[in-house]
Formats: structure tokens, sequence, C-alpha cells
């Protein structure tokens, strides 16, 4: 006798954890459908949403091939079809009647009510989802790769491909079509070394040799356009990289390298001839832009693809192009690296060259002295402290609308400043990087202010990619700020430290040894940055009470939170916030779409970034050991630079400065204006 609906349901894991009254309710929405042998119940590529709950029978996955293939069978008392709706994407396979069947199907939407709105069912189904059905598979074998080739020392990048190529990863979404992926492309450029098309060789280590001690007296810097990398080019094939952290730095080189690899070798294919090649030579020995326009318009490549790869190069694209005939992809790696070790006398050096400078501005010892550090980036606290960007904002606004009207935009009555932009001292901020640029003479004296009013700025940080400002607070003047940070009167000795974004791992260090410095004179810890989103849209405000560390699951709530959204709110009226956990990536491409839709549905992670776990982690080791005070209050808060999981996104392409600048400020207030309450 075939169980009914809610027997089922009482039976069926996840199902029977809910509440009987819930199961009760669900019953009404189940619809009994009968099949025969062979008949299909879903059907490869379909758009279809249903959870299935078999009854009685039996049914085959099988792979749509001639002759079919059975991948797996699924028995009665089981359920299926989950993956369509939880992770937005088409069936993966078909399912077939092995016998006559009765099923009971669910709509998709009032199963992913369930997922939002009942825990227990949640976190259960995510159980089913890691250990039986292997969801994680693929993200694991590609970091248990990436470690057994470290292991190794020596390797060929070929290695490595196969178990990225297994993972599809979000912010490579044509991995496996013939088109060129040039946006993932471009991500990838922007962060590797700017040789990268010519390197055969990279040379990987976390401690600087003593034969290339003082690199910079010896060779040339190796660029990398949107990673603080230490490189250097020890000839013309061969490039050095100082790794900055335990794993998550070579993690991301690494994927981003298999990621040029991939597409440059469908680039290859696609233009490979001996008259191409002939051509490209003759213009890497004499440029012509004109011949080299109407080669690239000859090219095997479509409209997108060749406008891709100008946006990529768009200087010396017939140079690379030759580099990406020649090379082949063959690249060796030699890495002398530790596995989880940082190096840990670069930060011992970093950080006594922090307390050798904070003492110029404050008694170390003092009783009174508090300490409060910021992870940003080195310009937005600066800006929002500088009371020569306040004393000069006019001068710099009209230098602004002669000389770059595309960011200062049309006034209007209520926004004379221009109409784009809600705040005027955002616009000011913006603004004056070129205006100091353009004025070399206004930026020392910019320099030279700021540094009256007790700041320091360190750029040369024991190779750790981090530079340090400090601020004595008490020698800010509050009509010389930001118009919106409180500043107020500071009557006893303050010290800010505000360092620029760690890498991963390399979190885990430097906060370590900054708690080490100060100990409990650190009164609080803020990080702010940028993020991807998993809701939302570019340029919106991400607020965790929590982070969550993908590599093991774990939660980390954040001791005495103290940043309310509505600050936010109030502050950035106009966009959204959004409160929920982080998650903390080893590395932005060993994310593919499942795993996304999984943490965002799951864990109702709101985004992603790279630090986070490992600043909270090491926080609350440090007030659990007693190295660190147990008020010490956090404060955690990011926007979205970029939202992986929609389609429509376009990875390379930077924020603009009317997305990214006002949210980032907002965020930069918010923390201030609590430094100054507390």
């Amino acid at each position: 006798m075939k169980p009914d609906g809610a027997e089922l349901l009482a039976h069926v894991t996840p199902f029977q954890f809910l509440s009987a009254a819930r199961r009760a309710t669900l019953v009404t929405r189940l619809e009994e459908r009968r099949y025969q042998d062979g008949e299909r119940l879903i059907v490869s590529g379909e758009r279809s949403r249903d959870v299935f709950l078999i009854a009685s029978g039996k049914v085959d996955c099988i792979d749509d091939r001639e002759p079919p293939v059975v991948l797996s069978t699924i028995q009665e008392g089981h359920y299926f079809g989950e993956r369509a709706s939880l992770f937005d994407r088409p069936r993966e396979v078909t399912v077939r009647a092995a016998g006559p069947v009765i099923a009971f199907t669910l709509p998709g939407k009032d199963f992913l009510q369930l997922v939002d709105e009942v825990p227990v069912f949640a976190q259960a189904l995510a159980t089913a989802l890691k250990f039986k059905q292997g969801l994680f598979v693929s993200y694991r074998k590609l970091y248990a790769r990436i470690l057994s080739l470290l292991d190794r020392r020596e390797f060929l990048l070929r290695d490595l491909i196969p178990a990225y190529r297994e993972l599809h990863p979000a912010l490579h979404p044509r991995l496996h079509e013939k088109s060129i992926d040039t946006d993932a492309l471009g991500y990838a450029v922007a962060r590797l070394p700017e040789a990268v098309s010519r390197t055969s060789v990279y040379f990987l280590t976390n401690a600087m040799p003593p034969l290339y001690a003082d690199p910079d007296s010896k060779f040339d810097r190796a660029k990398t356009a949107a990673r603080r990398r230490s490189a250097w080019q020890l000839m013309p094939s061969k490039t050095l990289i100082l790794l900055r952290d335990g794993l998550s730095d070579v993690t991301d080189f690494l994927t981003c390298l298999c990621l040029y690899a991939v597409e440059a070798k469908k680039i290859r294919k696609r233009v490979r001839s001996s008259e191409t090649l002939r051509e490209l030579r003759e213009l890497c020995e004499r440029p012509d832009a004109a011949r080299a326009a109407k080669l690239l318009a000859g090219l095997d490549l479509s409209e997108e693809e060749r406008a891709g790869i100008l946006a990529i190069w768009p200087n010396d694209y017939w140079v690379r192009l030759r580099d990406i005939l020649l090379h082949h992809e063959d690249v060796a790696i030699e890495c002398d690296h530790v596995v989880d070790d940082y190096n840990s006398r670069a930060s011992e050096i970093w950080v006594r060259q922090i307390r050798q400078e904070a003492a110029t501005l404050v008694d170390l010892e003092d009783p009174e002295l508090e300490v409060h550090v910021i992870s940003s980036n080195t310009h937005s606290v600066g800006n929002c402290l500088s009371a020569y960007l306040t004393e000069h904002a006019e001068e710099i606004l009209a230098w602004g609308r002669r000389e770059r009207p595309d960011l200062t935009g049309e006034p209007s009555a209520e926004r004379p400043w221009g109409a784009g932009w809600r705040s005027k001292a955002d616009l000011v901020y913006v603004t004056a990087r070129d205006y100091l640029k353009a004025n070399p003479a206004e930026a020392k004296a910019a320099a030279k202010a700021e540094a009256a009013t007790g700041r320091r700025h360190m750029k040369a940080t024991a190779f750790t990619g981090i530079e340090v400002q400090l601020f004595d607070l008490r020698r800010l003047c509050a009509e010389k700020t930001d118009p919106e940070v409180k500043v107020g009167c500071v009557d006893r000795p303050v010290l800010l430290i505000n360092i620029d974004y760690a890498f991963g791992q390399q979190a885990t260090e430097i906060l370590a040894t900054l708690l080490f410095a100060f100990g409990d004179k650190v009164r609080s810890l803020n990080v702010l940055g940028k993020a991807g989103g998993l809701v939302g849209h570019r340029g919106e405000i991400l607020l965790p009470a929590a982070v969550l560390l993908q590599t093991n699951d774990e939660l980390y709530p954040l001791p005495n939170r103290d940043l309310p959204g509505d600050d936010l709110r109030a502050l950035a009226p106009d966009i959204p916030v959004h409160e929920g956990p982080v998650l903390t990536v080893a590395g932005t491409l060993l994310q593919d779409r499942a795993l996304l839709h999984f943490y965002r549905r799951i864990w109702k992670c709101v985004g992603l970034e790279m630090e986070g776990s490992f600043f909270a982690r090491q926080l609350i080791s440090a007030i659990e050991t007693g190295v660190a005070s147990p008020d010490i209050k956090t404060r955690f808060v990011y926007y979205t630079s970029d939202v992986p999981l929609d389609p429509d996104e376009t990875l390379s392409e930077s924020m603009k400065p009317w997305e990214g600048v006002p949210p980032l400020y907002a965020i930069t207030r918010g923390i201030l204006n609590r430094i100054f309450q507390s």
C-alpha cells in the first residue's frame, strides 16, 4: 500500500523535521502524479522547478546520450529535483521511471519558502547536499589539488587546470564554451603580473632569498593592476612573487592563472595561422595602429570578442596575440612556500615600524591610551579626517568643473556641486585625487597640513603590502573634517591605526601582531571594504552580524557588534543596507554558482569576501586568552563591488565613481562616528 502525502513527509529528511502543523499545511500543496515504465518525470535542460517525493517505485537519473547511460537510481521514500529551484538553474539530468511510479510534487516556490523560513529544514537540507550528494566535491578537489601541488614545490600549471575546469567558477561562466570569455579574461589579467603573456616560470615564495635581498635595486617591479603584489621580473620569462599569507594569496594567483590559460588557449585556436604569426611579428617590430586594426578585424573573432581583447590590451594587443600564439601556456611553478604559515618575521618588522612611528604621536605606556584599529583602504579614512581637503573644497571643485566635468556632472538648484552627488564631500574626495596629481605643490601642502594635525603615513611596510596611517585624534579640529563625521573634543590620548586591506589569511597574522603590541589598549576593531554581493546590486551596503568561513563552515559571531544599520541608512538614505552573514572564501575563483546559491539560501549570506573570518577568529581567540579586552567593539561593514550571481554583470568593468564612492564614504563615516562616540 502506497503511503499518502502526510505519511511520506513524516519519514523523508528534511521534511520530517518540520512541525506537524507545517507538514499538514504542506500536504495541501502536494500533487499526486503517476508514471509508467520509461516515462520521463524530468527532462534535462528544462526550466521546471517542482520537487519530487517518490511514494512507490523507483526512478533512474540518465544521461541523454545515445545510448542513454544510467547515472544513479533513486528509490521510494526519497526526494529529488530540489537543485533547480535552490540554485536557479535548468535541470541537469533526465529522470525516467524504472517501472510504475507514484510520486508527489511540491512547487519549487513552496520548497524555497521552507528553506527561507525554517532553519532546521535548511540546515538538514545542507547536510544532505554536502555529505550525501557531494555538492562541494569539485571545490574540495581543486582545493586539495592546490595543496598537493604546493607540497611538491615544483609543478606545471597544466597539472592544476583539469581540477579547475571541474569547478565551473561563477566568475568564469563561459569556461566550457567555445566563445572567448573576455570578461573573465579581463578579470584574471588585472590580477596577474602584466607580463603574464610571456612568462614561463613563476617563483613563489613567502621569504625573500638572501641572494635577492633589496630586490628593487636588482630587478624591475612586475606590476599587477588590481592586486597588491610584491613581484619582480627576474629575467624576461621569469617572475618572482613574494606571497603574503598562508594560502589565500597563492590560491588566488593560481586560479587566476588557470583562467588566463583556458582563455588564452581558446584565442590561440581561433587565430592560429602562419600568415597571422608573420604579420604579428612585423607589427611587433614596426607598430602600425591602422594595420593592427585591420588584422584584428580579419581574425576569426566575434565583434564582442574583438572589443573584449581591445579593452584588456588597448595599446599592445598585437604583441599579446603573438605571445599567446607562441606561449602555449607552458608555465612552470616553483613554490618555496609553507602552507598555513605567513612570514612572521615580516609581520614582526611591520608592527615594530608601527610602534616606532606611533611613539612619535602618543606615549605608548600611557595608561589612558586608547587604540582603535581600522582595516580599510588608504584613502577614505584619511580624506574624512583631512583638514586640507575641507579647507580647499571649493578650489578643488572649481578645478574639477574645468578639468573633470565627467566626474562633477551638471549642477542643480539643490546640488550646485553636481546633481549626481548627494554628498558634496564625496565629490571633493573623488576629484581631489586627480587635483593633487595635477598639482604637485598642492600635494606637498596637503601632506604638510595633514602631518600638522597628527597624521603619519607609512608606505614601506616590510613587504606585507599593507600601508598604514596613524592618527593622534586629539589634534583633529572638528570644523576641519568631514561635515558628517562628528569629531567632538578628544581629551585623552587616542591612537587610530588605519591599515590597508589584508589579503585572506594574512589578516590572522596582521591582527595578531597588532593585538600583541597594543593589548587591551585596543578598544575597537573595524573592518570595512568591498565584497561580492549575493543579494542586491553594485554600490549597496552589506552589514554582517557574523562571518562564515567556507573551508569548514564555521560561523563566527562578531563580539560586541557596534554599528547599527540605522546609522548607515541615515548616512546614505538612498542606498539599501543588507544585513546577514558574510561568507569568507578561500579564493574568488573557487566559487561556482551552486555554491553561491547554497550559501545565499541555506546560510542567508548577503555577500562574500576574503578576510572577515580570519579577523573575527583571531579576535575571538585573543579575547578568550586574555590578550584583548572582552569589551572590545567590532564593526564590520562592506559595500558591494560586484554581483557574481547576476548573469548580466560585467566583472572586469571597474565601478564608476558614483557607484563606489558614496557607499564607501557612508560606511567610513559610520565607523568614524562610532569611534568618536565611544
